[in-house]
């Protein structure tokens, strides 16, 4: 019924056009369109190599749009090499994937769509075809001008994923609506060690007219110690590779994907560097970090006091539970999903 209801709203504000300023409705009316073609397709197992991969089988909407697996499995059930970071909010940022290789959703799509550890399409003909057969009557209204094309596809999901955003937290009600009771003693403790003492804001930004909660830079990272003595040889032989090679090899080599930034711009100082994750909904997301190695949001925090704060700023058992407090207040009572707003399910069981 909602997506009917969609649908209809699709073709009122076409109905609509010929009013005032038609141009400006007619392009409300076509995003909508094409933001409701990309759903149907994110959501289309129909889209992989077996049939049971699917865009929300790495990036779950009960999950925040992201993984409960350490690494997403793929086609054939492959194990991929990283671990799957929620959609939400995901059009804010400059670069995408951990490593920062792409700089565009629609960029972004393509790749694990045809991708043999992934959705392991053979070709973006195959893509197409498959389109084709499913959607031609919703990628006709979406593109009445245009065949179906591997752009047309990734234009459409790309749409629908840009319309996934947080809504308000227990944070945002504090730090921007300066409501001092939004949060509770022990959140307000761990905002003044996560923007003071712990140093967590030099990355996880927060302003005051903006809270990202990431820098969207690349920081070094814990190199997985079976990984550490290849790694000068892996990033000799991946650098002799073309910039195609090494992107695809990101996703079905672990010694590669673990050499993070370097991939991209064969800077030595990059290797095993990641592009610093948002942390809004991050209580929602475990597994942690780029290879889904940390279990819980605790240890998530336990691990970053230990690898990059001072040994010399003791830290008590409190503090700790401070900062996963304050953590936790910076999950959205909600989303929103092609302009509706989706409750996020009670914490405690999503965070398992």
């Amino acid at each position: 019924m909602r997506w009917a209801a969609m649908a209809g709203l699709c073709l009122t504000l076409t109905a609509s056009a010929s009013g005032p300023n038609p141009p400006r409705l007619e392009a409300v009316a076509a995003t909508a369109r094409r933001e409701a073609l990309g759903r149907a397709l994110f959501f289309d197992l129909s889209l992989s190599a077996d049939g049971r991969v699917g865009c929300m089988t790495c990036h779950l909407p009960e999950r925040v749009f992201s993984d409960r697996d350490a690494r997403s499995l793929g086609a054939h059930l492959r194990v991929g090499t990283r671990n799957a970071p929620s959609l939400l909010d995901v059009a804010e940022a400059r670069t995408l994937f951990w490593d920062g290789r792409r700089t565009s959703l629609e960029a972004l799509i393509l790749d694990p769509l045809l991708h043999p550890q992934e959705h392991a399409l053979p070709s973006a003909e195959e893509l197409v075809v498959r389109v084709r057969n499913r959607h031609a009557a919703a990628h006709a209204l979406a593109f009445p001008d245009e065949e179906v094309s591997a752009r047309t596809i990734t234009g459409s999901i790309a749409a629908y994923v840009r319309t996934l955003k947080s809504g308000e937290s227990a944070f945002a009600r504090f730090h921007f609506g300066k409501d001092s009771t939004a949060l509770d003693e022990a959140q307000r403790r761990g905002h003044t060690l996560f923007m003071g003492r712990a140093g967590c804001a030099r990355c996880h930004t927060a302003g005051p007219k903006a809270a990202p909660f990431t820098d969207g830079a690349f920081h070094a990272g814990v190199l997985p110690k079976k990984l550490r003595s290849r790694l000068p040889t892996v990033a000799r032989e991946v650098a002799k590779l073309s910039e195609a090679e090494r992107f695809s090899a990101v996703a079905s080599r672990e010694e590669v994907a673990a050499l993070g930034r370097f991939v991209v711009s064969l800077r030595p100082e990059d290797i095993g560097r990641f592009r610093t994750p948002s942390l809004r909904n991050a209580a929602l997301t475990a597994p942690y970090m780029h290879d889904g190695s940390v279990p819980t949001l605790s240890e998530a925090v336990a691990h970053e006091l230990n690898s990059r704060v001072s040994r010399r700023t003791p830290f008590t058992p409190r503090d700790h539970a401070d900062l996963v407090a304050f953590v936790e207040a910076l999950t959205s009572a909600s989303f929103s999903e092609l302009g509706h707003t989706e409750v996020i399910p009670n914490l405690s069981s999503v965070s398992q």
